[in-house]
C-alpha cells in the first residue's frame, strides 16, 4: 500500500470499559449479531453471515480521537468475531494523494476517512464507490442535514462520524467585567465588543485564529452564509466576489482588524488568541466546537476558573441563521479486488461505529451523527453538553436545519491561491474587493 502510515493491527479488547464508557452497546445499531447486513453466506449485497472477512481501514485521527476510534473498532470486533479490521494511520496532509495512488495501483483500502463534504470531489476523481445497496437503513439514522455532503446525485458515498461547526464562544468573566450581554444579532454584537474594548484590557473579538488558508475560507464562508440568498457559486461560476453577501463579509473581515480595532493583524502564532482567552484577555471568538479541547490544561481538564459558554453564532452582518459545518466522513474507495462480502462488511463496520459513538461528544464536543446517540444519557450528562452548552447548542442547530456544508465542488476549494487572498484581508495586506476578485479568479479557473 502506498503510504507512509504506520500499520497497527488492533487486537480485540474492550477498551471502552477502560474509558469508563459502559453502556455504549445499548445505542443505535448494536446487537449481538450486529444490526446491519447479518445472515446469509453467498456474498450478495446485504450479507456477511459467518464468513471470516478482513477489511482495511485508513484514518488520520490523532490523540484522543484516535484512542476513541480504536475503542469503537475493538468493540465492533468483539461483537462481530468473524470480521477483522486492519487499520493504518495515514497523515492527514498525505491522505488524498495516497488515496489516489492506492486506487490507481489497485491497492485501495475498504474504508478511508476524510472530510465528508469532499464527496463530489472524490466521486469526480473516480476514487470512491456508492454504497446504497449495502446500507441497512439508508441515511435514516443520521441527522437530515448530512445528506447533501454524504451524497452525489441520488447515490450515497459516505457516512458521517460526527457533525462539527463554527460557534460563538464568550469568555464570561470578560463579558461580566465589561458589562456586556450575550449578543443575538449584529447590533448587539457590536455593542458587546465595544463595551469590552472600552471597559476592559481584553481584545473584544478575534475572527481568524491564525494564518491557515483553510480557516480563512471557512470563516469567510460562515460569514457569507448569514446573508440571505448569498452563495459561493451559481450556475457553475463563483459569485461571492460580486454579490452583496460576499462583499459585506470581506468588508467585515477587514473592519475587525482596522476600523473596529477588535483584533490585531498578526496571525503567525496559532495559539496566541487561545492563550489570551484562557488568560481572560479575549472576550468573544468565532471558533469550532472542538476549540474547547485547547482550553484543557496539562491534566486534560478545563480549568475551574475558566468561565465560558458556546452560543449559536448568528451575530454577524446579515440575518440568515446558517452556519458552516463539516463531518469526519468514511468513504469506500474503488478497488475491483474487493468482494461483495468485503464491501458489505465494510459498510456494516462503518454503520456500527458511526451509530454507536458518544465518545467524541464527551471529549471533543462534536455532535454525534445520529439523534439517538446525541440524545443518549452518555452524551447529555457530559460537561460539553450541559455545562458549556457545546453539544446541546449544536444539536439544536442541526435539528433546526441551520448547519450547512460547503457546496458540492469537483475540486478542493481550500487551494491556497483561492484562500490566501482572504487571509490578506484580515492581515491588512489586501484590499477586500481586490482579494475577492483574486480568489474568485482562482476559483473560476478550477471550474472551467
Amino acid at each position: 500500500m502506498s503510504s507512509d502510515g504506520t500499520q497497527r493491527k488492533r487486537s480485540r479488547r474492550n477498551v471502552l470499559k477502560g474509558l469508563g464508557l459502559a453502556g455504549v452497546t445499548g445505542l443505535a445499531g448494536c446487537g449481538s449479531n450486529g444490526s446491519n447486513g447479518s445472515g446469509g453466506t453467498d456474498g450478495a449485497p446485504g450479507t456477511v453471515g459467518d464468513q471470516s472477512v478482513e477489511i482495511t481501514f485508513w484514518d488520520y485521527f490523532g490523540g484522543t480521537e484516535n484512542e476513541e476510534i480504536e475503542a469503537l473498532v475493538a468493540d465492533f470486533e468483539e461483537e462481530h468475531s468473524n470480521i477483522t479490521v486492519s487499520s493504518e494511520a495515514v497523515p492527514f496532509d498525505e491522505f488524498v494523494d495516497n488515496l489516489f495512488t492506492s486506487v490507481a495501483s489497485g491497492n485501495a483500502p475498504h474504508v478511508a476517512s476524510y472530510w465528508m463534504s469532499f464527496s463530489t470531489f472524490l466521486e469526480a476523481e473516480g476514487v470512491i464507490d456508492p454504497i446504497d445497496e449495502y446500507l441497512s437503513e439508508g441515511l435514516d439514522p443520521y441527522y437530515d442535514i448530512v445528506e447533501p455532503a454524504a451524497t452525489v446525485g441520488d447515490s450515497t458515498y459516505a457516512l458521517p462520524m460526527d457533525v462539527h461547526a463554527h460557534m460563538l464562544v464568550t469568555n464570561d468573566t470578560v463579558m461580566e467585567e465589561a458589562g456586556a450581554e450575550t449578543p443575538t444579532n449584529f447590533e448587539e454584537f457590536k455593542t458587546a465588543a465595544n463595551a469590552i474594548q472600552e471597559n476592559t484590557d481584553a481584545r473584544p473579538f478575534p475572527l481568524l485564529q491564525d494564518n491557515s488558508p483553510i480557516g480563512a475560507m471557512r470563516y469567510f464562508y460562515g460569514l457569507l452564509l448569514q446573508h440571505e440568498g448569498a452563495s459561493l457559486v451559481e450556475d457553475g461560476e463563483p459569485v461571492y466576489h460580486e454579490n452583496e453577501g460576499g462583499q459585506r463579509s470581506a468588508e467585515f473581515m477587514d473592519q475587525v482588524t482596522d476600523e473596529f480595532g477588535w483584533d490585531q493583524t498578526s496571525l503567525s502564532d496559532a495559539q496566541e488568541r487561545t492563550n489570551l482567552f484562557l488568560d481572560d484577555q479575549v472576550g468573544m471568538m468565532f471558533v469550532g466546537n472542538w476549540q474547547a479541547n485547547n482550553f484543557e490544561n496539562e491534566d486534560g481538564e478545563i480549568p475551574d476558573d475558566l468561565e465560558f459558554t458556546y452560543h449559536r453564532p448568528y451575530v454577524f452582518p446579515g440575518e440568515a441563521r446558517r452556519a458552516w459545518a463539516e463531518s469526519n466522513g468514511f468513504f469506500f474507495p474503488t478497488n475491483d479486488s474487493h468482494t461483495e462480502t468485503e464491501k458489505q462488511a465494510a459498510v456494516q463496520f462503518v454503520e456500527y461505529i458511526t451509530q454507536n459513538n458518544p465518545l467524541w461528544a464527551q471529549t471533543a464536543g462534536h455532535l454525534p451523527a445520529t439523534p439517538e446517540v446525541a440524545e443518549s444519557e452518555e452524551v447529555t450528562s457530559s460537561p460539553r453538553y450541559e455545562e458549556y452548552d457545546i453539544v446541546s447548542t449544536l444539536a439544536g442547530m442541526a435539528e433546526d436545519g441551520e448547519l450547512v456544508y460547503q457546496p458540492p465542488l469537483e475540486f478542493d476549494m481550500y487551494a491556497t491561491d483561492i484562500t490566501n487572498p482572504l487571509v490578506g484581508i484580515y492581515s491588512q495586506d489586501s484590499d477586500p474587493q481586490d482579494a475577492l476578485d483574486q480568489s474568485a479568479n482562482a476559483f473560476s479557473s478550477r471550474m472551467s
